[in-house]
């Protein structure tokens, strides 16, 4: 049975799909819209086929999933936790410990500031966690394993 910080956290996860799935439907919502305006055009205008084809090209790049869209994993909150608990680390090293490259390192980091979980700060390849944000260290994945 799930306690009351999971399902918290569940909730808190759902929330942030949500959002994210309401954002691409706004974004697929103008971009029909705008391709209603253009498909009455083109009975007005002469447009040619070539100009059509490029801007829903366009249209299908901005619907499609990015890397901006990732959540917040334990991997997070773990990387947090070393940092805590060891202090500054080397990018590589921290890689090793969560086994992952050191660009998803860097990824991690942007997410974690995106998301107001902390403040990191990198210098020549070795991060420091400047401060951590409230109610990240009572998360239960806030634990070196």
């Amino acid at each position: 049975m799930k306690t009351f910080d999971e399902f918290k956290n569940d909730l808190g996860t759902l929330r942030t799909d949500l959002n994210a799935t309401t954002y691409r439907v706004e974004k697929v919502q103008e971009l029909l819209s705008d391709l209603v305006e253009k498909l009455d055009g083109l009975y007005d205008q002469s447009v040619s086929n070539k100009d059509q084809a490029a801007d829903l090209v366009r249209a299908v790049d901005t619907i499609k999933p990015n890397k901006n869209n990732l959540r917040i994993t334990p991997k997070h909150f773990r990387m947090m936790a070393l940092l805590n608990e060891y202090g500054a680390m080397h990018r590589e090293n921290l890689a090793r410990i969560l086994g992952v490259s050191e660009k998803t390192i860097a990824q991690m980091q942007w997410q974690i500031h995106k998301n107001h979980l902390g403040s990191l700060k990198t210098r020549r390849g070795v991060v420091i966690l400047n401060s951590i944000g409230d109610g990240v260290s009572d998360n239960q994945n806030f634990k070196l394993i």
